[in-house]
């Protein structure tokens, strides 16, 4: 199961092979002054670092600097945009008028790190190599409306027929009208590869020809990742470290010491020290060049399974809604950690449409939850992970359903277990604490994936509230061929709507990220699609 989340893995003590940093005027956009630039991943690695499998946080800053798309969220001038522009795409396609066919023009003169060129037939390559049953890549659930995409996944042929190169035109074929399609061929899943350098492997390559800014020079897994820049690159993107180095797994506190002394430029996964929020803004400021906080594309919720006794009953669900004392759970995160919720998308994606009165913001209205529960809620067996935010926030929610009259049960999980094992259709939980990453920035991200009553399987689900309303459903569909503005309104209406009608979720919060540079980091640029830092733009003073 995929998560776009922050996630917390056992802290690992490594050794720190450190070389040291260079001492160097503000590098330019061409990397003038050859410096390198050492990072730390506090706790964690990357997931992968193949374009095909890679999934965290980490992995897609790092993919956004080291490939080219379709599309992309430009970074010129410092500013990353939140509009989609062309990047190996010479303009934005032409679209039939039925919606079904995309024709890109690819432009001439990209090269990949090891001097291939970039062609049309390097994205029809990436697609087939992502649509390969072998390859198992997360990127399936999003695509099967491009035709034959299914027909290679479900082994019954070897390439895309809905793929078709002609020169320097790549042409998409679609089954039906997609009103999301850019934004999703702007994820890194659909990065250009260099055919003869990147062959199928479940597994995985460590390292990959990149066309972007940068290139994964070196990657040992669990230890280090090295980005140098790609020596073939003309574009304006910024580049202006020569390397970027990360040591994976380091000391969570240990860490922290060292971007505050520059040992380290940063820890691009964020502050992982909530405790010390609070005086990092006190002495430095909030976004003046050291302490940066950030809304990220993100909500925190409790499933709720509708599937089972507890929560069947969508009045009871609603009472979980009022017993739930938001203000209490978001203070676990820290100063400034993120902001309250009661609805399912964040605010980048409805389109300006909220009702954030259907549920209280702040304390719990116990009242109200007792006389919407009426004593029906009976059992609730609650899992959560382990971790300085889940334990704690699990205890806080217990109590809260106890209010309402519930008799709850905790089971913790370390880590990524608790998804798995959530989403085994029949899972023994009654509600379980979640949250979702936007993967592209769109409404059908959120509802077909995690609440689209389609979507439930075997095994692997994403909806774990085990929530199936046709009328849901129905909306979903009419709100994916719609485009621009009206198709943002319509996620936003459909938000208020189930939440109204059906409370699948208990929302909570919705995060922000908290970056911490060391004295001498400068050019910190945020980059708002990934909710990360853009790491082509830090250079050392």
């Amino acid at each position: 199961m995929r998560r776009r989340l922050w996630y917390a893995a056992p802290a690992v003590l490594v050794a720190l092979a450190l070389g040291a940093v260079l001492a160097a005027t503000a590098a330019g956009r061409s990397g003038a002054g050859g410096q390198t630039l050492q990072l730390a991943s506090a706790s964690t690695d990357v997931d992968h670092s193949d374009p095909a499998l890679a999934y965290g946080v980490l992995s897609w800053e790092i993919e956004y600097n080291t490939c080219s798309k379709l599309l992309n969220y430009s970074d010129t001038g410092d500013h990353v945009s939140n509009e989609l522009t062309p990047d190996a795409a010479a303009g934005m396609p032409v679209i039939s008028k039925d919606g079904k066919t995309y024709t890109f023009t690819i432009r001439s003169g990209i090269r990949f790190s090891d001097g291939a060129p970039l062609t049309a037939a390097s994205f029809e390559a990436a697609m087939n190599r992502d649509a390969n049953p072998s390859m198992n890549s997360p990127v399936d659930g999003f695509v099967t409306d491009i035709a034959g995409w299914s027909a290679v996944n479900d082994k019954k042929a070897k390439k895309i027929s809905g793929v078709v190169v002609r020169g320097n035109k790549l042409i998409l074929h679609l089954t039906q009208k997609d009103g999301g399609m850019l934004d999703k061929l702007a994820m890194p899943f659909f990065c250009a590869i260099d055919p003869a350098k990147t062959p199928v492997d479940p597994n995985g390559l460590t390292t990959v020809p990149g066309s972007g800014p940068y290139y994964i020079a070196n990657r040992t897994v669990g230890k280090e990742l090295v980005m140098q820049q790609n020596p073939y690159y003309k574009g304006d993107r910024p580049h202006r470290a020569a390397a970027i180095i990360f040591t994976m797994n380091t000391n969570a506190q240990q860490t922290y010491l060292q971007v505050s002394n520059g040992t380290y430029a940063t820890d691009p996964n964020g502050l992982d020290n909530p405790s010390a929020a609070a005086s990092l803004a006190k002495k430095y400021g909030i976004n003046k060049g050291r302490f940066f906080v950030h809304p990220t594309p993100e909500t925190d919720y409790v499933a709720l399974n509708v599937t089972r006794p507890a929560f069947a009953n969508v009045a009871v669900r609603r009472a979980a809604n009022f017993a739930t004392d938001r203000a209490a759970l978001l203070n676990v995160y820290g100063f400034e950690g993120g902001t309250s919720t009661t609805e399912i998308l964040p605010d980048s994606l409805a389109g300006g449409v909220r009702d954030q009165r259907l549920y209280p913001l702040g304390g719990a209205n116990v009242a109200k939850a007792k006389q919407l529960d009426g004593g029906k809620c009976g059992s609730v067996s609650l899992w959560y992970q382990t971790g300085p935010v889940g334990t704690p926030q699990a205890g806080l929610f217990k109590y809260e359903l106890t209010q309402m009259g519930c008799q709850v049960t905790e089971k913790p999980f370390q880590g990524y277990a608790m998804y798995t094992a959530a989403g085994v259709k029949g899972a023994d939980f009654d509600a379980a604490f979640a949250g979702w990453y936007q993967d592209y920035a769109d409404g059908y991200d959120f509802f077909h994936i995690l609440l689209d009553g389609r979507t439930i399987a075997a095994n692997n689900n994403n909806n774990l509230a085990y929530f199936n309303a046709p009328d849901v459903d129905r909306k979903i569909d009419t709100a994916n061929v719609l485009t621009g503005p009206a198709r943002a309104k319509a996620w936003g209406r459909l938000d208020i709507y189930t939440m109204q009608k059906y409370a699948p979720w208990v929302p909570l919060d919705n995060r922000n990220v908290r970056d911490y540079v060391g004295p001498r980091t400068a050019g910190y640029v945020f980059n708002p699609p990934y909710g990360a830092m853009d790491l082509a733009t830090l250079y050392l003073k």
